[in-house]
């Protein structure tokens, strides 16, 4: 009887380990895609700066234009 219990346990114990990798895993990769995702909308804030700016340029250049 103390061997099955003793097995259980060890069986218990691979079990816990085997689900705490995953976890560190999972984790892992939700900050791998959490930095990816700021990453991105910080590139696309620059974009619409940059497309304002230039907007800005080009409605200055036509009103020198007719000037």
């Amino acid at each position: 009887m103390i061997g099955y219990i003793q097995k259980q346990i060890e069986t218990s114990e691979k079990l816990f380990e085997m689900m705490r990798t995953d976890h560190k895993e999972r984790l892992n990769q939700t900050f791998i895609w959490a930095d990816m995702n700021e990453s991105l909308l910080r590139k696309l804030k620059e974009r619409d700066e940059e497309i304002s700016r230039l907007q800005g340029l080009l409605k200055a250049h036509e009103t020198a234009e007719k000037l």
